[in-house]
Formats: C-alpha cells, sequence, structure tokens
C-alpha cells in the first residue's frame, strides 16, 4: 500500500512544474531553483532549471536543501513557505522545519591554493529561531541584481512518521518594481524505514570556550553574570547536540573546591545546572545526550602547583561524583595538547600517571601519534593528527596504531587540524584532498571526516575548538575568520546578537560546515548499522570504491549520496 502510494505521489510530483504567478515583466526573468545541501552556493552561481529535489533520510535524522533565487534586476525575498510534507494520510509539519538565510563571509587570504576568495556562504539565520521562537531578520531579504541567494531548509524526520514518499510545495514569494510574485518549486521525501539512534554512536569532543561569549555579545569580558554565562553556554551545547556532536570546556565557570582530611571536596551546583540535560538526555536535542565529556578546569590541577595527593583527590572526586549521579558518561582529561619537546613528554607522562594512579574512570588523553615516547599503559585514549595516521606517502600507522591499542586496552580517536590546509601559510599542494573544516572548502570536505572515521575504524573524534573566533579580540567573526591560515579555523558557530540577526534575545548561530558535520555523523550511523547486520567487511568493500584513504576520497557529492542511499536501501532489507 505504501509502495503504490509512494508511487503515485512521485507521479504527480514529476509530472509538477514550477508554477510562477507574475504580477509585472521585471519577475519574468526571476529564477528560482533548487540544490542538495553538500554544495556551497556562492554570488556569482548561475541560473539553473531545477524547480524539484529528490530527497531521503531514515526517522530520527535531518535532510536539508536549498532554494535559491537570482534576477536580473533587485529584488526583495519576501518570504518562504515549505507546505507539510505529505504521504497519503501521514504529515510531517511546518514544525519540524526551520527556514534560515545563507548569510556570506568575505574572505581575503585563502584556506589553501585551491580556494577561491571573495564571498562565501556560511553562517544560517533563522526566520524563526529553534531557542526562543523569536523571528528573527532573515526575511524579508534584499537580493541585488546578478546576485544568488540562497537560503536553507532544514526538516526532521520525526520517529513516529510512516515510511514512504513524501512531497510538498515550496513557495517563494518576491517583490520588486513589476510587484509581487510567487514562485512555486517542489520536494519529495522519501522516509525509509529505520531509525538512526537519538545518541551519537560516535562519540565526539569538540572545544568550546565560554568566557569569550561575554566579549561578542556584551562588548568585554566579565559582563554576564554566571546564571547568563551558563544560559548561552546551555543553548550553544543544545545547537552542537542536534548537530550530533559534543562540546568541551563549558561556561567555564569553575567549581568551588577545598581539601580537607585526604578529600576534595567540590560544590557541584553550578556545574549540574550547566550539564545535567546533556548527561541524560536533552529533551531539545530530541533526547540525545552526550557520549563522553572532559573533566574540566585542569588548569588549576597542572598549573597551579596542587601537591600530587590532591590531584589524585580531583579525578576521583569527578568519578564520585559522576557515581552518585548515574551519568552514563565516560570522562576524559587532556594531559597535553600536541607535545613536541621531551619536557612536554614528561608532562604528558606525569599527568598521565596522576590520572592513573588515581582512578581507571578518567581516561587520560594525549594528542600525537608518538607512542614511543609515551608510559603508554598510563594513558586511555591516543589521539594523533590525521595527517600522521595516513599520510601523502601512504605510510598507514593505522595498524600499528591497533596492535597499541589492543596491547595497552587504549582507545585511538584522532583530529584533524590546520595541517589540512596549511598552519599560518596559503596551503600547498600537500594540503589538498584532506577533510576540513574551512568555509572556503567544498561542503563534502566539511562532510567526510566520519566516513574517514569508520573506515579506519577510529573510535571517536576531537576538535579543539567550535568558538576560537569569538575571542580573538578585534576580529568580528561575521566579518573575518581567517586563524592559523584558515578560514573558520575553529570557529564552528556565530555570536547571535539582537543587533544582527534582529529578535530581543542572544542565540547561537549554526554554520553551513556545522550542519555538514551533522550530515557526515548521520552518515556514519548508515555505516555503523549497515557493518552491524552484514559485517563490516562487506561493507567496507562498498566503501572502498569511493573512499580509499584519508586524502583520496570521492569528491563528488552524488556519488556520496548514491553510496548513502544504497547503504539505507540495504538496511531497509535486511530489517523488513
Amino acid at each position: 500500500m505504501t509502495n503504490r502510494k509512494g508511487g503515485s505521489m512521485a507521479s504527480r510530483w514529476l509530472i509538477a512544474v514550477a508554477a510562477v504567478w507574475l504580477c509585472g515583466p521585471a519577475h519574468a526573468a526571476v529564477a528560482v531553483w533548487m540544490t542538495h545541501a553538500t554544495h556551497k552556493i556562492r554570488p556569482q552561481a548561475g541560473r539553473q532549471s531545477v524547480s524539484g529535489l529528490s530527497l531521503f533520510g531514515a526517522r530520527g535524522e535531518y535532510v536539508a536543501y536549498q532554494v535559491s533565487v537570482r534576477s536580473p534586476l533587485p529584488l526583495v525575498v519576501e518570504r518562504i513557505v515549505p507546505g507539510a510534507l505529505r504521504s497519503g494520510a501521514s504529515v510531517i509539519g511546518r514544525t519540524e522545519m526551520t527556514v534560515y538565510r545563507e548569510a556570506f563571509i568575505r574572505t581575503i587570504h585563502p584556506s589553501n591554493i585551491a580556494a577561491a576568495t571573495g564571498l562565501w556562504p556560511d553562517a544560517l539565520i533563522p526566520t524563526v529561531d529553534n531557542y526562543y521562537h523569536e523571528r528573527r531578520d532573515a526575511l524579508p531579504w534584499h537580493v541585488p541584481a546578478h546576485f544568488t541567494q540562497s537560503f536553507w531548509i532544514d526538516v526532521y524526520i520525526p520517529r513516529a512518521a510512516a515510511a514512504g514518499v513524501y512531497g510538498a510545495p515550496v513557495t517563494v514569494v518576491t517583490s520588486g518594481d513589476g510587484g509581487v510574485a510567487r514562485h512555486v518549486v517542489h520536494v519529495r521525501l522519501r522516509v525509509l524505514d529505520f531509525s538512526i539512534p537519538r545518541t551519537p554512536s560516535l562519540p565526539s569532543t569538540f572545544g568550546f570556550e565560554g568566557p569569550p561569549l561575554s566579549l561578542v555579545f556584551r562588548g568585554h569580558y566579565g559582563l554576564l553574570s554566571n546564571d547568563q554565562l551558563m544560559r548561552l553556554t546551555r543553548l550553544f551545547n543544545v545547537a552542537a547536540l542536534k548537530d550530533r556532536i559534543a562540546l568541551s570546556g563549558g561556561s567555564g565557570i569553575p567549581a568551588p573546591m577545598t581539601y580537607a582530611d585526604g578529600r576534595l571536596h567540590m560544590d557541584w551546583h553550578e556545574y549540574d545546572e550547566e550539564v545535567r540535560p546533556f548527561m541524560v538526555g536533552c529533551r531539545a536535542a530530541h533526547g540525545a545526550r552526550w557520549r563522553v565529556t572532559d573533566v574540566r578546569w585542569l588548569s588549576h590541577v597542572f598549573y597551579h602547583r596542587m601537591p600530587p595527593r590532591e590531584q589524585r583527590a580531583y579525578f576521583r572526586a569527578w568519578v564520585r561524583h559522576f557515581r552518585k549521579e548515574h551519568w552514563p558518561v565516560s570522562l576524559y582529561a587532556l594531559t597535553v595538547d600536541e607535545p613536541h619537546s621531551a619536557a612536554q613528554f614528561r608532562a604528558a607522562n606525569r599527568r598521565a600517571r596522576v590520572i592513573h594512579e588515581a582512578t581507571r574512570e578518567v581516561a587520560p588523553l594525549v594528542t600525537t601519534v608518538h607512542a614511543d615516547r609515551l608510559d603508554v599503559g598510563n594513558f586511555g585514549i591516543l589521539c594523533p593528527v590525521i595527517n600522521d595516521v595516513d599520510n601523502l606517502d601512504d605510510v598507514d600507522r593505522r595498524p600499528a596504531l591497533g596492535r597499541l591499542a589492543q596491547r595497552y586496552h587504549l582507545k585511538i580517536w584522532w583530529y584533524q587540524s590546520c595541517m589540512s590546509h596549511g598552519c599560518w601559510v596559503v596551503g600547498k599542494r600537500d594540503t589538498l584532498g584532506w577533510p576540513s573544516y574551512m568555509i572556503d572548502q567544498p561542503a563534502i570536505y566539511n562532510r567526510i571526516m566520519p566516513w574517514l572515521t569508520w573506515k579506519y575504524a577510529i573510535q571517536g573524534e576531537l576538535y579543539y575548538d567550535t568558538d576560537i573566533g569569538f575571542a580573538r579580540g578585534r576580529k568580528d567573526p561575521w566579518v573575518d575568520q581567517y586563524h592559523f591560515g584558515g578560514n573558520g579555523d575553529g570557529t564552528l558557530f556565530y555570536p547571535g546578537t539582537p543587533a544582527v540577526i534582529g529578535g530581543r534575545r542572544d542565540i547561537p548561530i549554526q554554520s553551513i560546515r556545522l550542519m555538514m558535520i551533522r550530515a557526515g555523523y548521520q552518515d556514519y550511523e548508515y555505516l555503523h548499522l549497515a557493518s552491524s547486520l552484514y559485517g563490516r567487511p562487506r561493507i567496507e568493500r562498498l566503501v572502498g570504491r569511493l573512499i580509499v584513504s584519508t586524502h583520496d576520497w570521492t569528491k563528488s557529492p552524488r556519488a556520496l549520496r548514491a553510496l548513502k542511499r544504497r547503504l539505507g536501501q540495504m538496511i531497509e532489507d535486511r530489517l523488513h
């Protein structure tokens, strides 16, 4: 029955053409078209004729598409109205959809030699935000002549949605010298007959710094109260978790602590208030929770000369508290970030030993591939940069890392850094082909990391920061995100102040790059589920046709989409 209904709707959708009501000749040349999400549409993008788009997704997944407008004359996009998606009696309503205007950032310095400078779409300004449900200044929006302006439409597929093919019109209302016009394009969505898990299968820890929120939202450090800082931090955590990643660091508000009678006593009140939803399942993020989180305020432990007995007591205090709260979230502690000198490796070893002596329930983490310089038995997570795992000379260290992990019960994570585009310089040819979270790289580069993580059987991802651009003093993250040789390095959010986006209250603004990371983490669930149903070797053979190594993988969004669609069909076939 579902297939017959789906076929009927598909036929009607294929017959449908874009319907346009014109009130004057000025609108005759207005182009309105649709594009898949894994494309960055720059202002100079030419007119296209795609008036319909086919999507697919599992229950619990976000799907997204773009609607673009271009005209030889200036015009105003008044509103964009996606209709409710319908499949027989089943409906995915407007409440599951968010319309964003894509805001541009101008790059001056390219991240590498393949990147073009100029305007790039990145920030996503909602018409109505998902936190306070306030109308923001995304629309109406004035579009200059010969300028392509795109809009991003997010659709969340509810867990109760029936499988089948859904369809809906999307209405774009424009105005200009010729009057008002309505342009109708169509979207078709196939809901697959399975669900992805609420909580991501792939653990992650993406850095976040709370104190700079005061700088970008109030103009100076220290002007947000603790309550205001925690409230804003929670919103950023919700945004990240909806995008299937977990933030570390948090507000930065330290817990008061005293040491007495051989125990460290901590006041957990503010910490608990900040993080509790993300430990047990956050309703605002569809019930997702963190898989892992960081032991915070380590500067108090390792840099303020806390005696070793108090250091050990500190880590035990974290374990006691998590046990008391029954939080099913693993703990890790960063020892040293990217140690290079002998002194730094000694410090990493010393700190790992302190943690290891205190408890086995906190995993000491170090970001290096040089295990030969570590007392490996004291560590819990070894986290090399992706470039050191399988480099351009095709030296694949993953098998050796796997043997090391098995011998010492280590987890192997990895991360990407400025090495993927060139640190403090315009990257040359040796920086091409790596996954990248940069603004001026194609969208598929922002999406591919979880595919590689699955291929190499890496157990988690670390990224050093998501708001470092907020802390850069005179640099406005809405204008300049060039850091460490890359556009967007360490910054995946924008500060959503009412002065910039309208409304009354401050919110986080997500980037297209963050949405691509979300898409990649959703892709990972298909890989994870398919391999559990068919066995990893079979899925490896399938994936290996398009994804060969860390720097040799398909650059075609269409090919990646087709591979994911095949995985989805395989999962449906086995489950039903």
